[in-house]
């Protein structure tokens, strides 16, 4: 059932404990599920691990960190900053912007779907949202699982292009300054700026005493393109 939920590149590169745990994971939101709405809901096209799913292990070359799923049923289905139709949130309407800026890309659709095809993995902190349970507790009860995708990543030897927006997807561990140079011998290039929502003040904000830029002086998107380019990978289409 595992292998069903993630695909079988994660499934295959898991060690039998770190399976355990993905699935020991998934049947604690399912029993929470029988007293909460837990979101996003699993179904042909979404889920928990749909991140995973859709994007291989061995075709990921960008990965773009968010916080947590959309807090309504019509909108998360597991892809980070992405929502399956209507109308498009702050956040992503920013990010947009900076694409059409970047690129000349011009997107009126909020299903990030088509990146996610690419290469592009598109994983939340917590992977579940509940009206019931704080953000950090969803945190905390992710963390170990966003650890092993974060670390299986890290440890091989292909290309990477990782993105990080706002203090908490740059407070992750693994992705501090100090380990970051080590990266770049390894062909692993982390692009960093403020969180592209209106509530981070995007257009304004830098963080860790100036050493990130706002998102919206950040050329992430184009940035992104020119280091594939450079190691020899496809670019990513940020058409959706």
């Amino acid at each position: 059932m595992l292998k069903d939920l993630i695909g079988e590149s994660w499934y295959n590169i898991f060690s039998e404990e770190e399976r355990n745990l993905f699935y020991e994971k998934f049947s604690a939101i399912e029993e929470k599920r029988k007293t909460q709405e837990i979101l996003p809901y699993e179904a042909e096209n979404g889920g928990i691990y749909h991140a995973l799913k859709i994007t291989p292990f061995d075709k990921v070359k960008v990965l773009i960190m968010g916080q947590d799923p959309y807090p309504n049923k019509e909108d998360a289905h597991g892809l980070a900053f992405s929502k399956l139709s209507g109308k498009i949130p702050a956040s992503l309407k920013n990010i947009f912007e900076k694409i059409n800026e970047d690129t000349g890309v011009n997107n009126v659709s909020g299903n990030l779907t088509p990146w996610a095809e690419q290469g592009v993995l598109l994983l939340n902190r917590a992977l579940s949202f509940s009206k019931e349970e704080s953000l950090a507790s969803r945190n905390k009860f992710w963390l170990p699982v966003i650890d092993v995708i974060i670390n299986k990543l890290l440890e091989r030897k292909k290309p990477l292009v990782i993105i990080l927006w706002g203090n908490p997807a740059n407070d992750i561990e693994q992705f501090s300054f100090e380990k970051e140079k080590q990266y770049k011998k390894n062909n692993i290039y982390i692009l960093r700026s403020s969180h592209p929502s209106n509530m981070g003040n995007a257009k304004n904000s830098v963080l860790k005493d100036g050493k990130i830029g706002a998102f919206t002086s950040t050329p992430n998107f184009k940035k992104t393109n020119e280091i594939l380019k450079h190691l020899g990978e496809k670019e990513i289409n940020w058409q959706t």
